[in-house]
């Protein structure tokens, strides 16, 4: 009896062990060594026990000889790892083929790894090299993938969903008062963190005493154009006020995984229009950080902006129109 109740103890020691382990959140950029001659990275988003992302690797004695692709996951809570399958390349130099990897998550001297193997997705392939698989060995350097990758967005749910807030712009005529006196507004203070009870009115008296820092700058030849704003990799709790050619747009807009929509309709009668993001607080990892996705025409593209407590984030857009 008690060397039952000694293996049922034991039992449920394990199952527990399995259960915290699949708890660990292993978003982020991890990079190490596949095999003993080349390096790996691998940015990772999870959604519980679900992981998506893309690899990039790369010979170390020819960096020539690489490859990037997208892979999707789980986590085999019998087994304690996560399994990885390559789906697609992004980018192959020549030779390189999808993998499958096998990885276990663990802690050691006070760093995450991630341990395991690759074997490559080739059936005949395998059966030639004898099955034979290259050791994996990763640690985190990053809470967040490196970057945010198109076919990365599918590892969000909340994507293809209605998002909640949508917004359309018109045109500012040149004019108007307050398209852009407000960035040329003298700085006097320094910035200060904003209150989730600060109105529209405050948010627009601190603006202006942010440094404004150009991270994009991109021609489009369409007047209407849609932007989709989400957070940037891990979503924790970032919060923006959106600003157009210095016009409050949007104000206490948190940003996360289901997108911010907003239809602009840019003025023809100027070049350059800009969009800013106003940092209203860092969130849990600073800094405030966001992936925008463009839509103009047919054409799509992929903007990231920073911005903290003392600088915005602007994203310039040139209106060229066709000839």
């Amino acid at each position: 009896m008690i060397r039952t109740k000694r293996y049922l103890i034991f039992s449920l020691l394990i199952l527990l062990a399995n259960f915290l382990q699949a708890q660990k959140n292993i978003t982020g950029t991890w990079e190490g060594d596949l095999g003993n001659d080349q390096f790996l990275q691998l940015n990772i988003v999870q959604n519980g026990d679900r992981v998506c992302g893309y690899s990039w690797d790369y010979v170390k004695a020819d960096q020539r000889s690489y490859c990037k692709a997208y892979f999707t996951g789980r986590y085999d809570k019998k087994r304690g790892k996560w399994i990885l399958e390559g789906s697609s390349f992004i980018e192959n130099s020549g030779g390189h083929l999808l993998m499958r990897m096998t990885l276990g998550n663990h802690a050691f001297d006070n760093e995450e790894m991630l341990e395991g193997f690759s074997i490559i997705r080739s059936f005949i392939l395998t059966l030639l090299t004898g099955g034979a698989n290259d050791a994996v060995y990763l640690k985190k350097v990053s809470p967040r993938p490196q970057k945010i990758l198109e076919g990365m967005l599918d590892c969000f749910p909340e994507e293809n969903k209605q998002p909640d807030t949508a917004v359309t712009v018109a045109p500012i005529p040149q004019k108007k008062a307050d398209s852009i006196a407000i960035i040329d507004a003298p700085v006097q203070l320094t910035p200060r963190k904003i209150q989730p009870k600060d109105t529209p009115a405050t948010i627009i008296q601190q603006f202006p005493k942010r440094k404004n820092t150009e991270q994009s700058h991109i021609e489009v030849n369409v007047k209407n154009i849609t932007l989709n704003v989400y957070d940037n990799a891990v979503v924790d709790g970032d919060t923006v006020s959106i600003f157009y050619n210095g016009r409050l747009l949007l104000s206490h807009q948190r940003l996360s995984e289901k997108p911010i929509v907003i239809n602009l309709q840019l003025d023809e009668g100027q070049t350059r229009h800009e969009i800013i993001l106003f940092a209203e607080n860092l969130g849990s990892i600073p800094p405030n950080t966001a992936l925008i996705v463009v839509y103009a025409g047919d054409k799509r593209y992929e903007l990231f902006s920073s911005a903290s407590l003392e600088e915005n984030a602007v994203l310039v857009f040139d209106y060229i129109p066709p000839k």
